[in-house]
C-alpha cells in the first residue's frame, strides 16, 4: 500500500543534503564550546562589559528584525567593549541608513564599524563556508601558540575575516599573519582596540 503524496519534493531532498553535510561540519563545535568556555574566563573585558556588550547586540538585532521595513535582511551585529561592527547584505542604501540608525540610537555603543554591503543576501552554501572559515580561523589562532585565541573574537562574512578584540598592537600582528595564512580567507579586516 503506498500513500499518495508521502514523496518529498526535490528542493527538499538537496535541503536535507546541504543539512546532512553542515552536520558533518557541526563535528568541530564540540571544540568550539570549549573555546566560548575558554573565551569567557580569560575574555580581557571585564565581566560586567561581556554582559553590556551581549545584552546590546540582542538589543539591536531585535531592534533590526523588528522593523517591518528592514527584518529581511541579512545583517550580523556583534559588539566587543561596546564597538559595534555591522556585517552583511542589504538591498539599497536605506535599509543601511535604517541600520546605523538603530544602532547609533543604542546608549551603550560608543563607536560602529560598518561593513554592511549593498548586495544581495548570501546562499546557504556561502554562510555554511563562512562557518567553517570562523572555525579554521579560530583553530589556526589556537594551533599558532603564538597568540593568545582568547583575546580575539572572529567574525567571518563572505570569506572576509574580521578581528576583534583588546590586543597589543603586537598580538595583532601576529593574529593577522596567522589569519591570512589560513586557505579560503580573502581579506583580513582588523577591528582592534590597542592597549
Amino acid at each position: 500500500m503506498t500513500l499518495s503524496g508521502c514523496t518529498p519534493p526535490l528542493k527538499n531532498v538537496g535541503l536535507g543534503l546541504l543539512l546532512l553535510a553542515g552536520s558533518f561540519l557541526a563535528g568541530g563545535c564540540v571544540p568550539a564550546i570549549g573555546l566560548l568556555a575558554v573565551d569567557v574566563v580569560r575574555d580581557e573585558r571585564e565581566p560586567r562589559a561581556y554582559w553590556q556588550d551581549n545584552k546590546a547586540e540582542m538589543d539591536i538585532r531585535f531592534s533590526i528584525y523588528r522593523t517591518s521595513t528592514i527584518s529581511d535582511t541579512n545583517v550580523s551585529v556583534t559588539i566587543w567593549n561596546a564597538v559595534v561592527l555591522l556585517t552583511g547584505e542589504v538591498p539599497d542604501q536605506r535599509a543601511i541608513d535604517r541600520i546605523l540608525d538603530i544602532a547609533k540610537s543604542h546608549h551603550y555603543t560608543r563607536q560602529i564599524v560598518n561593513r554592511i554591503e549593498l548586495a544581495g543576501r548570501t546562499n546557504a552554501a556561502s554562510r555554511v563556508n563562512d562557518s567553517w572559515l570562523t572555525g579554521r580561523v579560530k583553530t589556526a589562532l589556537v594551533v599558532s601558540r603564538t597568540v593568545d585565541p582568547t583575546r580575539f573574537k572572529v567574525v567571518t562574512e563572505r570569506a572576509n575575516v574580521y578581528l576583534m578584540g583588546l590586543v597589543t598592537s603586537a598580538e595583532a600582528a601576529a593574529a593577522v599573519m596567522i589569519v591570512r595564512s589560513v586557505p579560503g580567507v580573502v581579506r583580513v579586516i582588523k577591528v582592534f582596540e590597542y592597549i
